[in-house]
């Protein structure tokens, strides 16, 4: 092949391809670690944050059935109870919060809080009662309003803990397909080596044997 522009260009292709191919497998591992380190710092934290919240949220529910229906645990023990279990929740829920990245999340999420909120408001009137000592409308207030708004409540925090589930399962299959295309590469990369070894020296040889003897008269 002669020497010019043409062969400049050639070669100055050939570099940037084998650039991208020897590149592109750490490219596609980056991208692969990127997807892993978003399922556990994301998706798979957002449900143990949303499993706790939801054992905590049931426990402050029992304990306000059992005091309603003249169970052993004082007004005064159970609001402290409740307190420290709003406490926590909330600690989980904002934790929970930062782990949010689509819009479906956000959009379930700002539900759930709405609704805990309405449940909250609901679960201290019927404690007011109790503090009064009226018992009977506390019981009544309770089965009315408490448990359906308890019910709603467990199933928006059902819903932001599917979305989460959803997550991370999109995300696993994003990286089987990165894993896909990571093997692609290297069978392009191992065919593309194999095509440059054999050419490259076929095309010298073929050089060598094309040229023209020439022969200078004796």
């Amino acid at each position: 092949m002669k020497s010019g522009p043409l062969r400049n260009l050639w070669l100055a292709l050939t570099s940037v391809v084998l650039l991208l191919i020897v590149t592109s497998p750490v490219t596609t591992i980056w991208l692969i670690k990127r997807q892993a380190d978003r399922i556990v710092s994301d998706s798979l934290q957002g449900l143990a944050t949303s499993s706790l919240a939801t054992i905590h949220v049931s426990e402050g529910f029992l304990d306000t059935a059992i005091a309603v229906t003249g169970g052993k645990i004082g007004v005064d023990a159970l609001i402290g109870h409740l307190d420290e279990t709003s406490r926590r929740v909330d600690a989980e829920y904002e934790n929970l919060r930062g782990t949010l990245r689509t819009g479906e999340e956000v959009r379930a999420f700002d539900h759930m809080i709405s609704c805990r909120l309405t449940y909250r408001q609901t679960r201290k009137a019927v404690i007011d009662l109790l503090k009064e000592g009226k018992t009977a409308e506390a019981k009544t207030l309770f089965e009315e309003q408490c448990v359906g708004k308890f019910q709603t409540y467990a199933t928006a925090l059902g819903d932001v803990v599917e979305h989460n589930a959803k997550e991370a399962k999109a995300r696993g299959a994003k990286i089987i397909q990165l894993c896909y295309v990571l093997l692609g590469i290297q069978l392009v990369l191992l065919l593309f080596f194999f095509i440059y070894g054999f050419f490259v020296p076929l095309t010298a040889v073929w050089e060598r044997l094309s040229r023209r003897t020439i022969d200078f008269p004796g």
